[in-house]
């Protein structure tokens, strides 16, 4: 529907023609707006006010125009808000007050602002005729949010094409000293300036690196000495600046000596300083526009945008073209002033954290204590040996048992010694009665032939009854059966010398740790330390060291040397034999920062060894 044709006819009104020819021969929107509103209130019977809001950049409602001019519009604020908030027609009628209406203008489905009128006519005939003028009017709105939008599509548009352009043509060029001038003529163009400059960082100072509409330039030059010194400004404050100050353009609190000073030996009517960074981290380059009219706040906006775009840009360029050296020194910068600003400060509270725990390590003192695996074994061994051969009668003692002594680990048969016994005392009987009848009859030559056959009985029984006493094996102390479970083997023959048992006292017990060869250097008998047992984890054993020998063993592809300690305290009655666990050596006292890092810096020194010639 177009609101420019075919609208109904007029309502008589004075002024009515003046603001038909304001509408068709508006220039700006703020007097499209004006005499549109004049237009609709002279159409609408009876309307006595007319307010129309609009949308501003911020998204906040505004009045745009108001008819007539200067009247006092805070009695309308209630009706503005409750139409834009329900985007909704609204009516209002007090008593001895006039009518209130309220009608959205919204086109594409946004709402863009409302109209409030105020009428003497309080029939609901004159608020429909009012909301259809209104509604056919709107189109006129309508057109002017679509050429608004459209003129700022038009900029975005104009503004991403010069951004593409620009960013190429730096890209194409050899090096950054080309980029850059290439960069600056474009921005001359661009936003209208007799001059535009790139200085870039070198530490804490800038260096001018490229002028506009110029192919050499004197770095010496007073001139281009004082627009340094307006350009460090910039860096040093990271933000940018513009001269004249304005309220609206610079923010509170900026420093401008610089700019001015150069403003006034140039000649430049208008300053403005843009710094080039990537993301959080400091300004690395820094460009000054000069021309001989104002900035304007779009234009603003623009360079601060161009600023995003073409930071990245330069930054490629040059460090394609710097020297190592100076790359890693920049590279060092960059990674110092990162390190010191603003951004990320959880990650630098970390750090510093870090750093603080890392002071406190390398300087408080602790216990250097080496770890060994450890094993727990009697400190005395005692073997319950067959004491002749014969057969195994009963075995009630097993590995693992606690026995006291003299308590029976295992009996041998001793039926044949029993027969043996009886055959051995018969001889020596028969033996000693020939003796005697020769000695009786005089006859020294059996007499002598019938002592020693009674000599050989009684050894021979002597033997017997001596292996009879060691039939049963006891144990020779309270002690814990190490070694030995014969119990599925009753009657089984034994060889005189086998092991049956092997015991272990129960109060007595030494530790055998296994030193790696890599700390054997450090650890010397007479040290002490702790035991943790596989076992007892909640439980510590304290030790001294005996011995440590000089024969290493190769277990698990390593080289251990054999320590041997005793417990101290009556806690190793609580041990088992061969319970294994941790053993921990103190060997002295070194920094948590040293005992952390030791093992990587011998391995660094021996591979150093090894590889170096």
């Amino acid at each position: 529907m177009n609101a420019r044709h075919d609208l109904p006819a007029a309502t008589p009104a004075l002024g009515a023609d003046a603001a038909w020819a304001s509408l068709a021969e508006a220039q700006s929107a703020e007097a499209l707006c004006r005499a549109w509103l004049a237009v609709l209130c002279s159409l609408v019977p009876d309307a006595q006010v007319g307010l129309l809001l609009l949308q501003d950049a911020s998204g906040s409602y505004v009045p745009a125009a108001a008819w007539p001019e200067g009247t006092e519009l805070q009695r309308l604020a209630d009706i503005a808000r409750e139409c834009l908030a329900t985007r909704q027609g609204v009516r209002r009628q007090h008593a001895g007050h006039p009518v209130q209406l309220a009608y959205p203008l919204a086109a594409a489905g946004a709402l863009h602002g409302a109209v409030v009128l105020e009428l003497l006519d309080p029939s609901p005939e004159a608020a429909r005729l009012a909301a259809r003028l209104t509604h056919w009017g709107a189109g006129w709105m309508a057109d002017l949010f679509a050429q608004r939008e459209l003129s700022q599509a038009r900029q975005r548009l104009d503004e991403s094409a010069f951004l593409f352009e620009v960013s190429l043509a730096a890209l194409a060029e050899p090096d950054f000293r080309q980029a850059g001038l290439t960069l600056v003529n474009k921005l001359a163009a661009r936003f209208g300036c007799h001059q535009v400059q790139l200085a870039l960082a070198e530490g804490q100072a800038l260096e001018t690196a490229a002028v506009s509409h110029s192919a050499w330039f004197d770095e010496r030059a007073n001139l281009t000495a004082l627009a340094r010194a307006a350009m460090t400004e910039a860096f040093d404050q990271r933000r940018p600046l513009v001269w004249p100050e304005a309220g609206d353009a610079t923010e509170p609190g900026t420093l401008c000596m610089a700019h001015a000073r150069y403003a006034a030996d140039s000649g430049s009517l208008a300053l403005a300083s843009q710094p080039l960074a990537i993301g959080a981290a400091p300004p690395f380059a820094v460009l000054l526009f000069e021309r001989n009219t104002a900035f304007q706040p779009a234009e603003l906006k623009g360079m601060a945008l161009l600023a995003g775009v073409l930071a990245p840009v330069l930054e490629h360029k040059h460090a394609r073209d710097e020297s190592l050296a100076h790359h890693a020194r920049r590279s060092l910068r960059h990674t110092a002033a990162r390190l010191t600003d603003a951004s990320h400060p959880g990650l630098k509270l970390g750090a510093g954290v870090l750093a603080l725990l890392l002071l406190i390590a390398a300087v408080l003192p602790v216990d250097h204590r080496v770890s060994a695996p450890a094993v727990v074994e009697g400190a005395v061994q005692r073997a319950a040996v067959a004491p002749f051969d014969g057969f195994l009668r009963e075995a009630p003692a097993r590995a693992g048992d606690t026995v006291r002594a003299g308590q029976v680990l295992a009996r041998m048969d001793d039926r044949e010694l029993q027969l043996e016994k009886v055959r051995w005392e018969t001889e020596l009987e028969m033996a000693q009665r020939k003796e005697r009848e020769a000695m009786a009859q005089a006859d020294r030559v059996n007499q002598r032939l019938s002592a020693a056959q009674a000599n050989q009985a009684r050894a021979q029984l002597d033997l017997t009854l001596s292996k009879l006493s060691r039939v049963a094996l006891t144990a020779p102390f309270d002690a814990v059966v190490v070694k030995g479970d014969l119990s599925q083997q009753l009657g089984a023959p034994l060889e005189m010398g086998k092991t049956l048992f092997e015991l272990a006292p129960l109060a007595s017990w030494r530790v055998v740790l296994k030193i790696d060869e890599r700390d054997i250097a450090r650890v010397q008998a007479g040290q002490g330390g702790e035991l943790v047992l596989t076992g007892a984890p909640g439980q510590h054993w304290h030790f001294r060291l005996k011995s440590v020998t000089p024969v290493s063993v190769v277990e698990e592809g390593r080289n251990y040397f054999r320590a041997e300690a005793e417990l101290a305290g009556p806690q190793g009655a609580r041990l088992r034999p061969n319970m294994e666990g941790v053993a921990k050596v103190v060997v002295g006292e070194r920094s948590l920062l040293w005992v952390w890092t030791h093992r990587f810096i011998d391995w660094l020194r021996l591979a150093l060894w090894q590889w170096t010639p």
